[in-house]
């Protein structure tokens, strides 16, 4: 059986490295620390039928295993959780919840999980990850993507994706309104949340992040409909995050719980 694995992996590698390309050999024993070194992009996925997967933006799609065998996905504009264990280069993945929002007709997002629900073996190569998936039935490939720590937020400007409506769901923003927010270099969060200014501060420590309660302004907003809900959900959901999980293009906060306080996209440099 040893015998057969090693050979296996060695033929992929060679066919991912392609004709007339060099490549290292590929790492046949996995350890837990490279894989919760980084977070992971996919970049494809090669079926044994011969269908290539491939994302138009590989940073929509991404894995971030966590020392304590939980792991964070985002699946275009979707985020999901799952619990993994690894054994040599066995990789089992139990997937957990996730958001329901709409992605659009072109979204890989439940195919990039469906694929991920299936991973068998790991293996490295050339500094990539990659994800051999059950029944011998394609591999997966991710890069690694720079780690990102929660001092990198400090001056950065987002807009929020989702929102915790306060009945256990992450919901889209009421079209037409936005949330903002601002790590100030004071330690103070600034942004609107809807209708009103706010304010709150912040201490970020690693992915932990305390944020104290919010102050803002007192307007009224009659329009549109439900816009005060989804402010007052919000500013009483900013201040029970907890953690703070980040990409090159996202972020998503946590409540102690797991629950998402809210998913946030990057606004400029």
């Amino acid at each position: 059986m040893h015998t057969n694995l090693v050979l296996a992996l060695g033929v992929c590698a060679i066919l991912t490295a392609g004709p007339g390309l060099t490549s290292t050999p590929a790492t046949l024993t996995a350890t837990p620390e490279a894989l919760t070194a980084n977070p992971w992009s996919w970049r494809q996925t090669q079926m044994n039928d011969g269908e290539l997967i491939r994302p138009a933006n590989p940073s929509q799609y991404q894995a971030r295993f966590h020392p304590d065998g939980s792991l964070a996905i985002q699946a275009d504009c979707n985020h999901a959780r799952a619990q993994y264990r690894l054994e040599d280069n066995r990789l089992q993945l139990d997937l957990g919840p996730t958001t329901l929002m709409a992605c659009g007709e072109d979204s890989l997002g439940s195919r990039f999980l469906t694929l991920l629900g299936s991973a068998n073996l790991i293996f490295f190569q050339d500094d990539n990850l990659f994800i051999d998936l059950k029944f011998d039935s394609g591999t997966m490939q991710f890069s690694p993507l720079p780690e990102l720590s929660g001092q990198a937020l400090i001056d950065t400007h987002w807009r929020a994706t989702g929102y915790n409506n306060g009945r256990g769901a992450l919901v889209s923003l009421i079209e037409g309104t936005e949330i903002s927010l601002h790590f100030g270099p004071e330690g103070q969060l600034t942004g609107t949340a809807g209708c009103n200014q706010y304010s709150a501060p912040f201490e970020i420590q690693g992915e932990r992040i305390t944020i104290g309660p919010a102050r803002g302004t007192r307007k009224f907003c009659a329009e549109p409909a439900e816009l005060m809900t989804q402010e007052t959900a919000f500013l009483d959901a900013l201040p029970k995050a907890v953690q703070i999980e980040m990409s090159v293009e996202g972020m998503v906060m946590r409540m102690a719980d797991g629950s998402m306080v809210a998913t946030w996209a990057r606004v400029g440099p």
